[in-house]
């Protein structure tokens, strides 16, 4: 069983193209999909279409519930305009977690435990991502029943680590590699490298692996379509991997 995890494509159907066509290549028997799949400063509309194409087991992130709230945030305003009554239809039937693989494999957005806002890999108390204690970290894989593997997103963090005997894998984001954000307290996530990032986690006669994967694509372009949206800084960490300066 090998399982292709793509999360916070946030709209970027350039990015989004170009890991689909390398998850084609490399012969998975599943897609999941974490969520966070529309809002942002790129192409709304066409990411949509094409993630509903996948056809693959999909989680509602917290900007799916927060475009459906009518949340007044930038990405989900600008979001919101540009799709259908299809694509906000598909977005309301979305589940808030997944199992899969007979149960051994748990897809979540945030944590499993606090929902679509938590963080479950990492500590941002400093202002930047680290990866936080075991003590930590498994009191928010609570309800996860018998799975082995965890999948996870909304920190755009590529990271793999274990937890009471559980494999976590968060594959980053597709489409956008860094943000700031102030809750639970300022902090800024940054890749490192503007790629596309997926997951493949793959079940072996020993368990689990895991592999974390970062594909190129036209980076500039999709930089253009931010700034022509008028978000500068999104550009900025689209052509980078990294945030301006604050």
């Amino acid at each position: 069983m090998r399982i292709a995890a793509i999360a916070d494509v946030h709209g970027n159907a350039l990015a989004l193209e170009a890991v689909i066509a390398h998850i084609q290549a490399s012969s998975v028997d599943l897609v999941v999909n974490l969520g966070d799949l529309v809002s942002g400063p790129f192409d709304p509309a066409r990411s949509a279409d094409m993630q509903i194409a996948l056809d693959c087991p999909t989680v509602a992130g917290n900007h799916e519930r927060q475009l459906l709230a009518g949340d007044t945030g930038f990405s989900d305003a600008f979001a919101r305009p540009r799709l259908t009554d299809a694509h906000f239809q598909w977005i309301a039937g979305l589940p808030a977690t997944l199992e899969l693989a007979d149960g051994e494999v748990f897809a979540c957005h945030g944590s499993p435990a606090g929902g679509d806002l938590e963080y479950l890999l990492e500590d941002v108390s400093s202002g930047r991502p680290m990866l936080d204690r075991q003590e930590a970290i498994l009191p928010r894989l609570a309800g996860i029943g018998r799975a082995r593997v965890v999948l996870c997103g909304h920190t755009h963090i590529p990271r793999i680590a274990t937890s009471g005997g559980v494999l976590i894998v968060n594959p980053g984001s597709v489409g956008m590699p860094g943000y700031r954000d102030t809750s639970p307290v300022p902090h800024v996530m940054e890749a490192g490298t503007p790629h596309a990032r997926y997951a493949i986690v793959e079940k072996l006669a020993g368990g689990w692996a895991a592999e974390l994967r970062a594909v190129p694509y036209d980076f500039e372009a999709a930089a253009r379509q931010a700034e022509q949206a008028g978000r500068d800084a999104v550009a900025y960490s689209v052509s980078t991997g990294r945030m301006p300066p604050a």
